[in-house]
């Protein structure tokens, strides 16, 4: 997710909060929609082009891969400067392994029609899980959400059932990520906090402690909401990461992720780097 603090600068034109051209520059900001369209070169054995329809009559494309031998499918949401892309090359290591894939991609980017917005990304969320509900089958379905990605997961997920909610660098809400004399320019929401109690499914947490887009306080504030919501799940924080944890790295997260949930309830030992430190929720 690229940064959006450079929207502070924006107080220090006089009057131009007020006129219309700030009001596309904070979108510009929020949404920087890369332009190149869907594609598939370069991708992975089997990656195709999906087309799905929205509840609002929009037409969206995006990129899925069918997963193998019973393995989970992953339906990925991208941060606000990325692309379908970007997420099926970050998770390369998981799809070689037969993980499947829908990588969505959002209204106004890479070539799709429409202008983002909360509202707009959460009913493209949903065209996009039926599509993944329908290629995973009996198999489980994850659903990942990262940067600004991780509110339109949150969203879905207090919507729609997925065997389990991951996000990475996630914000506590949009808004806490501007000075507090701005926030009443940033038109959307994503509060990631109220979210935590509406879900139905666990929800893991990874976050990297040098991160500089999204403090990793954000994280330890969601994980505490979590624990007091009760929700089942655990914070995973990778000691020296970005906010674009290497995807091999976060590839092991996710094997863990999977063999907790193919466990019996009980703790599942899974050998992770020793840059990773797991904190179940409450503890």
């Amino acid at each position: 997710m690229k940064r959006l603090l450079p929207v502070l600068l924006l107080c220090l034109v006089p009057g131009l909060l007020s006129a219309a051209p700030a009001v596309a520059q904070v979108h510009g900001r929020i949404y920087p929609a890369p332009r190149l369209p869907v594609s598939i070169a370069g991708l992975p054995a089997g990656a195709a082009i999906l087309e799905v329809q929205t509840v609002d009559g929009l037409t969206l494309k995006g990129i899925e891969i069918a997963p193998q031998g019973g393995k989970p499918t992953l339906l990925v949401f991208h941060g606000n400067g990325s692309s379908a892309m970007r997420s099926v090359e970050w998770f390369a290591p998981l799809i070689a392994e037969g993980y499947g894939i829908v990588a969505a991609e959002y209204r106004e980017y890479s070539g799709n029609p429409g202008k983002a917005s909360e509202a707009g990304l959460a009913a493209d969320a949903d065209a996009f899980y039926n599509r993944a509900h329908s290629l995973a089958g009996s198999g489980k379905l994850i659903v990942v959400g990262h940067s600004l990605g991780g509110g339109v997961a949150f969203g879905l997920a207090t919507r729609q059932h997925a065997d389990a909610l991951v996000t990475i660098g996630a914000f506590t809400r949009l808004r806490d990520m501007v000075s507090k004399l701005l926030r009443a320019a940033v038109p959307n929401e994503y509060d990631n906090v109220a979210a935590i109690p509406k879900l139905d499914e666990p929800l893991y947490l990874i976050q990297g402690t040098a991160d500089d887009t999204v403090p990793w306080q954000m994280g330890e504030q969601l994980a505490k909401a979590a624990g007091a919501a009760h929700k089942p799940g655990a914070a995973f924080v990778i000691k020296d990461a970005g906010h674009a944890p290497d995807g091999a790295v976060v590839a092991m997260i996710l094997r863990a992720i999977v063999a907790k949930l193919d466990g019996d309830g009980a703790t599942v030992k899974v050998t992770l780097p020793e840059t990773v430190h797991p904190y179940p929720f409450g503890q």
